[in-house]
């Protein structure tokens, strides 16, 4: 057992003086994970990523959420949580992480409508998502540590201003509490849906939650999706809904730029590989909608 992991539990468990076990999940990105046992129950621990605010990551606005979803029955409930270094031990839930081809079973669909539409409705939490803040300081972040970008870089935030704009137009409408990250391995199955990595949750316009959602989906599968959702699939909800996967797609692209330094020696992933495929995709996704 590592050093920060032991601090950590011994903040998190002060009381407890048995033996304590610990087993490490590789499958996290931008954290160390863990599932420990400790007196016989079950708890999953996060060791938070010291430059998370540089991924645009709050943890006031994460810890809000996640206390909110726990009540609600979405999320998992919260033993421990610091909002200084990110750090957090959670009641273990023992489900099945989701792939993107369980999303689009039409039962799953459903669960998933009824899961997203709790979470659009829960009451306001005091933090703001936005995801085209993040993507310009990203691109300056880019900038500033001599970071690849595209050629097309400007362009590409030319469409996003535009579509920034059109969106504006509907915030009092489509505002409400967001997950946005709710991709397939986000989702864990335990008989009841529930939602998990909070890091970048807050109030925002649901679309950005819809979008990625929808992603692996075929255009009538969309369609369904929104008509599940809304009870209704017009032009303008499949409109927001294209407008948003190109943001979704871009933001990503960013993320994945960002990871070129802040994932430096970590773990074998091609952070270049999957910005150059992500932002060829966004460009795709414009050449439609632009």
């Amino acid at each position: 057992m590592n050093n920060e992991l032991e601090c950590l539990l011994k903040e998190a468990f002060p009381d407890t003086v048995c033996e304590i076990v610990s087993e490490f999940q590789e499958d996290g990105l931008t954290n160390q994970d863990y599932i420990i046992t400790v007196d016989n129950n079950r708890y999953a621990v996060r060791l938070g990523r010291r430059n998370a605010y540089e991924l645009g990551i709050n943890r006031e606005g994460e810890y809000a959420a996640l206390k909110a979803v726990a009540e609600a029955g979405i999320g998992a409930e919260v033993v421990y949580f610091s909002v200084e270094t990110g750090n957090m031990v959670t009641k273990y839930i023992d489900g099945v992480k989701w792939k993107a081809e369980d999303t689009k079973e039409v039962e799953n669909m459903e669960r998933i409508v009824s899961v997203m539409k709790k979470v659009h409705e829960l009451p306001e939490i005091p933090y703001h998502f936005s995801p085209y803040k993040d993507i310009n300081y990203r691109i300056e972040y880019a900038r500033k540590n001599n970071l690849y970008l595209p050629a097309d870089i400007e362009i590409l935030v030319a469409g996003m201003k535009e579509i920034q704009r059109e969106r504006k137009k509907y915030e009092a409408l489509y505002t409400g509490l967001c997950h946005n990250d709710p991709f397939p391995n986000n989702y864990l199955d335990d008989g009841t849906l529930r939602l998990i990595d909070w890091e970048y949750s807050g109030m925002g316009d649901i679309f950005f939650d819809l979008a990625i959602i929808c992603m692996p989906f075929r255009k009538e599968q969309k369609e369904e999706f929104l008509m599940k959702y809304f009870g209704d699939c017009n032009e303008e909800n499949l409109s927001a809904l294209k407008q948003m996967e190109y943001i979704v797609t871009l933001w990503n692209a960013m993320w994945a730029v960002m990871q070129l330094r802040l994932s430096q020696g970590e773990g074998s992933v091609n952070y270049k590989d999957i910005s150059d495929y992500l932002f060829s995709e966004a460009r795709n996704i414009m050449n439609i909608i632009l």
